[in-house]
């Protein structure tokens, strides 16, 4: 995402007739309005005009959902140039439509079919450009643990800068007030009608006035002085402790699994660990997607054993962003289907994964697909 251009949108639909009005209006609302009908297309706008709203038109989620994902193998920025991805449905596929943005794949749906409110899009789109704006403003869109930590950084550094300016205006304060009972001292003198004989009396006591205020002011300046330090001392632990705590959180020790069992369902994951176990195979269990992916930044496993029905986003997105890593070129990919779910098996399937296995999961049959994979990437580095 940039902030240096306008608000843009991309809408991709097979027919723009199928949504002509609604794609007037929104033209006439956002002039950098652009329409794709096919991913070439699509992938080409996304590039060249730094889109910030992807509308996704096609005819069924699933459809929107492959296209996506297409878009994202072909061009690994994807996601960073995109800000916000609606997806376009029926009402009959509402309840599918909330699933996938409930798994982050799109963050929004809206039905045109039947279309009963088309304004309220503008509305959505004219929020979502509010947003951006209020992000860019704040220059939050390269957020990464290393800039919190950069950040914590400099909240410590500033321990021993509020020190070098505390000591600086007190020094200027100091002078200030010297300077000012000075002049008060010689004004009343000279122009107070005081005979030349009491003059040096009188500078005498001014300046023992003098010598007594600035000793309180010293003394109330150190009072402050020691509170504030200890302030700053406090946020200053505090500070380098949440750095600490992040910066574990980040690393993740591994013993010498090969293995990422990915299954948010808590009792099937425990009997599938337990047959890996008994067949002598360590992994490193995962209840999310979210998780998953963050463990992979860091460790690139053999094989990757993963459910198709996740709580957070879809195994597909997932599927896809392990392929997209050419770190993990190697990584054979084996799915757990549920009877039933043969559209996600299928398209898994074309994704290129190398196993798919159904539930109930069969001891010996998981322990042979498991032996198997694991020959044939030995049998690749042969």
């Amino acid at each position: 995402m940039s902030s240096e251009h306008r608000f843009s949108i991309l809408l991709v639909i097979k027919q723009s007739s199928d949504l002509e009005s609604l794609c007037n209006m929104v033209k006439r609302h956002f002039p950098r309005f652009y329409i794709a009908n096919t991913e070439e297309e699509a992938l080409s706008l996304i590039v060249e005009h730094k889109i910030d709203v992807l509308l996704m038109g096609l005819n069924t989620i699933q459809e929107n959902e492959i296209c996506y994902l297409h878009l994202l193998s072909a061009k690994k920025n994807i996601e960073r140039i995109l800000f916000k991805k609606i997806v376009f449905c029926s009402r009959e596929d509402l309840k599918e439509a909330f699933s996938i943005c409930n798994k982050d794949v799109f963050d929004d749906y809206f039905i045109v079919r039947p279309l009963y409110d088309p304004y309220h899009l503008l509305l959505r789109l004219r929020f979502i450009r509010r947003a951006l704006h209020d992000q860019n403003s704040f220059g939050s869109d390269n957020f990464s643990v290393e800039n919190l930590c950069e950040y914590f950084d400099q909240i410590i550094s500033c321990n021993e800068d509020i020190s070098d300016l505390n000591a600086e205006s007190y020094d200027k304060l100091m002078h200030l007030v010297s300077f000012s009972m000075d002049r008060m001292k010689e004004k009343i003198i000279q122009e107070g009608g005081l005979h030349e004989d009491h003059h040096a009396d009188m500078r005498s006591l001014f300046d023992q006035h003098k010598e007594q205020h600035i000793r309180e002011v010293q003394l109330q300046q150190t009072s402050v002085k020691e509170s504030l330090q200890a302030k700053v001392d406090r946020a200053t632990n505090l500070t380098k402790q949440q750095k600490e705590t992040l910066q574990a959180s980040d690393t993740v020790v591994f013993d010498d699994s090969n293995i990422l069992l990915l299954e948010d369902e808590s009792e099937q994951r425990d009997q599938i660990k337990a047959i890996l176990d008994s067949g002598g195979y360590k992994a490193q269990v995962s209840g999310c997607a979210s998780h998953s992916l963050k463990l992979l930044q860091s460790w690139k496993p053999d094989i990757v054993l993963l459910d198709l029905t996740l709580p957070d986003m879809s195994a597909l997105f997932v599927i896809d962003k392990i392929k997209q890593d050419p770190d993990m070129a190697h990584t054979r990919i084996m799915v757990l289907a549920k009877p039933g779910d043969t559209q996600n098996a299928q398209e898994a399937m074309k994704q290129g994964v190398h196993e798919v296995i159904l539930k109930p999961i069969d001891r010996d049959m998981l322990l042979y697909k498991m032996g198997h994979n694991l020959q044939a990437l030995k049998d690749q580095c042969k």
